[in-house]
């Protein structure tokens, strides 16, 4: 049934599976972020794209087993939440040791 239900949002987005996964998984954060009012600097959101994920390809490999396959869902699935986590928690860090530059920007 979830593959039935990933082949027809595929065929209605126009979009790859792979794409289907980076698209979730951007919209799963930016959710979770809503949801639980937390910043993209909380690590929550990025918990809750990973398991969504895990639970997604625990499903799949229980009706085809394709490890390759789970490791490439996972990391288009991932790779974005990612980059923003470390990204949100990058500037933080430098805001807080640099309150100086920061005023000077603006």
């Amino acid at each position: 049934m979830l593959n039935d239900l990933k082949t027809l949002a595929t065929d209605f987005l126009n979009l790859s599976r792979d794409a289907l996964h980076i698209h979730l998984g951007l919209a799963i954060y930016v959710i979770a972020i809503l949801v639980f009012r937390r910043g993209p600097t909380s690590v929550l959101p990025w918990l809750s794209v990973l398991a969504f994920e895990l639970i997604n390809e625990a499903l799949d490999l229980f009706h085809e087993v394709d490890f390759s396959g789970a490791i490439v869902d996972v990391v288009n699935t991932m790779f974005w939440p990612t980059v923003a986590l470390v990204v949100a928690r990058v500037h933080l860090r430098y805001r807080r040791t640099h309150p100086d530059r920061e005023r000077e920007m603006r």
